[in-house]
């Protein structure tokens, strides 16, 4: 005859195993790094147009924006804005640039115009308006940032300019360009490299009005050059030039360049990205905490 405890009895156990797997899930959760808050996305009016962009992190942090080069789109960036410390010290925004992505243009108005870009960027600092942002361009997008710091010279605290086209003189186009520009050329090439090449073409030009717009302000902005010495693209002559140029012109400048690097640091050098970024966020008097991502 079977014990009217018995069941009890076999209980518990059951009892101690489910409460023993329990706390070793807290145990491993405690001690597990913190997870990463998913991306969100959003967009802002320019003129009619579309301006799409990502962004993360904490917002009452300060601002990390994020500009990518031609062709492009915000997800060049997208290990940044996944990266879980990063997250907890800025409030991070990747956006995909007039022309391109989610922010569409008519074929006619992507020509690499500086100041159309820069407005369009405005727009995302109105929709905050308190914040003060630190800008992180690469390739093109180093090139337009200066220019987004002369337009909202308040609202700019910071620009790490990585690989950029900065010297009028250094950033003509190259034979291929003008190869690329001419109607036959053009007609194999593929939509995106036709409208880089129109803002390749165009950069000489837009360079040079930013230059003597620059040598003739005093900007809040601190800057910091990150540039591969290494780099067949952009020519590792243009931090140089920025450096004798433009110091006098910015709360501060300095170059870092990598002796074995090339061209593309935002994917090959993100620990140097990252360190960049803390420095900036230091610069501009908003100390983040002092661990840093180690994102590869």
């Amino acid at each position: 005859m079977m014990n009217k405890n018995s069941n009890h009895v076999k209980r518990v156990p059951l009892m101690m195993a489910f409460a023993l797997i329990m706390t070793t899930l807290v145990i491993m959760t405690l001690n597990s790094p913190v997870l990463a808050k998913a991306i969100e996305y959003s967009k802002v009016d320019h003129d009619g147009s579309p301006v799409f962009y990502a962004y993360s992190g904490d917002q009452e942090k300060i601002g990390l924006m994020f500009i990518h080069g031609t062709p492009g789109g915000w997800t060049a960036f997208h290990r940044y804005l996944s990266d879980s410390v990063l997250q907890k010290d800025f409030f991070m925004v990747s956006l995909d640039r007039p022309g391109w992505g989610n922010s569409i243009l008519p074929a006619e108005e992507i020509d690499g115009n500086f100041a159309t870009q820069s407005s369009a960027m405005g727009k995302i600092f109105e929709r905050f308006p308190q914040k003060k942002w630190i800008l992180v361009g690469h390739s093109l997008g180093a090139s337009i940032a200066p220019q987004v710091a002369l337009d909202h010279n308040d609202a700019v605290a910071g620009l790490g300019l990585l690989a950029g086209s900065l010297s009028p003189k250094l950033g003509r186009p190259r034979w291929y360009n003008r190869a690329a520009s001419t109607w036959l050329v053009s007609r194999f090439i593929g939509e995106h490299m036709r409208f880089s090449n129109r803002e390749i073409m165009s950069l000489r030009g837009e360079l040079s009005k930013m230059d003597t717009e620059i040598k003739n302000s005093k900007l809040a902005s601190n800057v910091i050059i990150l540039q591969g010495a290494k780099d067949r693209l952009v020519s590792p002559k243009n931090p140089k030039y920025a450096y004798e140029n433009w110091s006098d012109n910015f709360n501060s400048l300095k170059v870092i360049t990598i002796e074995d690097a090339g061209h593309f640091l935002p994917w090959r050098q993100t620990q140097a990205v990252v360190n960049l970024i803390y420095e900036l966020g230091s610069l501009a008097g908003k100390q983040p905490n002092s661990e840093q991502s180690t994102s590869e």
